[in-house]
């Protein structure tokens, strides 16, 4: 495996995850109304697919030109950096599925927090990198996380498989870090 840029942070964001499903097998409430289960159930599965769709949808426009191009096409018209939060809406919904309102705050946070520091590396390197281009885009892009309108689409885009097939395995682990999560709240609630 390849060491990159993103490999401390990606490391760190491992770690909090496995102590996220560590910590909801004993910290949460011992009980919860149905209403509250299902309700926390529903709405931390509705973020982690909404953030693996994001992210593969983000994916398709930045995997394999990340370092290379400065991306400005599809949501990156909208927003700069998208894909960073499809990561705070995923790290939300594994938060709801342990079921515990201290862990969903603590692990919203941290992911938040490691997003941010990493956004604003990434923005210094391509302000470094892409000088007049970067300094154009912030200008037009003003919004850092959340398209603001509707994405103009460009008519092709050049998609590179290998790179996309990797970020579609890391948007999909949300799915089986919510199981993780939602199998240890299990276990804490002797379900």
């Amino acid at each position: 495996m390849t060491e990159s840029a993103s490999s401390p942070r990606l490391r760190i964001t491992f770690a909090i995850y496995i102590a996220l499903v560590a910590a909801t097998t004993l910290v949460g409430p011992q009980e919860l109304s149905t209403w509250r289960y299902y309700g926390m159930s529903i709405l931390g599965f509705i973020c982690v697919t909404l953030a693996c769709l994001g992210r593969i949808w983000c994916s398709v426009f930045i995997a394999g030109h990340k370092d290379a191009d400065l991306v400005t096409t599809g949501p990156y018209a909208r927003c700069r950096h998208p894909l960073y939060a499809c990561s705070i809406v995923g790290a939300l919904g594994l938060g709801l599925a342990s079921k515990s309102v201290l862990l969903c705050v603590m692990t919203a946070l941290l992911i938040t927090a490691l997003v941010v520091y990493a956004a604003s590396c990434e923005e210094q390197f391509l302000a470094d990198s892409f000088p007049e281009q970067f300094k154009a885009y912030v200008a037009a892009t003003p919004n850092m996380w959340w398209p603001a309108r509707a994405v103009v689409l460009p008519d092709n885009l050049d998609v590179r498989p290998a790179v996309f097939w990797k970020s579609f395995l890391d948007a999909g682990s949300f799915f089986a870090l919510w199981l993780l999560v939602a199998v240890a709240c299990e276990f804490r609630l002797g379900h």
